[in-house]
């Protein structure tokens, strides 16, 4: 189950919210990761690019502007796969380009966020779900076959000028997942915000 939360959403892009770092630690969960990095579908990264004509349009911003792409390749015990990408205006991001600073957005899982809000003020979430049948270039990494059905979240970060400030994307095969709201079902997001509890209850990863 991929829950939508209704309290402080977590920063699913960020490296130490990785499911192999929170389930064994930064530096053993980094191990496998380093291994995972000379795989054709790395664990995690960033990169300062500029916005595509797609990118453009989710943050309300010109194609060619520059942003920062957070992204994250999650493959869970029983084998299924979920891709997660995260575009923010690179203007908006203090710090990134210091060292430091940029390893604290690495391993700090909270820290990216919390930059982003004591710069830019209060945050409220918009959340868009949708599915449609994934393109070639999305099957393999997804584990899906031709024509199968892919879930698509978008979850806008959006401050109290209306402006788009993050949005993170979230890609699921449509047959291994099904989407519910943490309001609806009773669930406490921030208990199951662990590995185990999580497991206990058959949620995955809150959105």
């Amino acid at each position: 189950m991929i829950l939508i939360g209704d309290k402080q959403r977590p920063d699913i892009a960020a490296p130490g919210n990785h499911p192999h770092i929170r389930a064994y630690g930064w530096d053993l969960g980094l191990q496998d990761s380093d291994t995972l990095k000379r795989t054709e579908h790395p664990p995690f990264g960033d990169e300062r690019t500029t916005a595509d004509r797609a990118t453009a349009a989710l943050l309300s911003v010109r194609p060619g502007t520059p942003v920062i792409r957070r992204h994250s390749h999650w493959t869970l015990e029983n084998g299924s796969h979920i891709e997660i990408n995260s575009w923010t205006k690179a203007d908006l991001v203090a710090g990134w380009e210091d060292q430091k600073r940029y390893h604290q957005f690495r391993k700090r899982p909270a820290f990216f966020y919390q930059t982003l809000q004591r710069e830019h003020g209060r945050m409220r979430w918009i959340t868009v779900t949708s599915a449609r049948i994934a393109y070639e270039d999305e099957r393999a990494p997804l584990g899906l076959d031709y024509a199968e059905a892919l879930l698509i979240i978008h979850r806008a970060m959006v401050d109290e000028q209306a402006r788009t400030v993050e949005v993170t994307e979230v890609k699921a095969p449509a047959n291994r997942f099904e989407i519910a709201h943490a309001a609806e079902t009773g669930h406490d997001e921030q208990e199951l915000y662990t590995p185990g509890q999580s497991a206990e209850e058959g949620v995955v990863l809150i959105v």
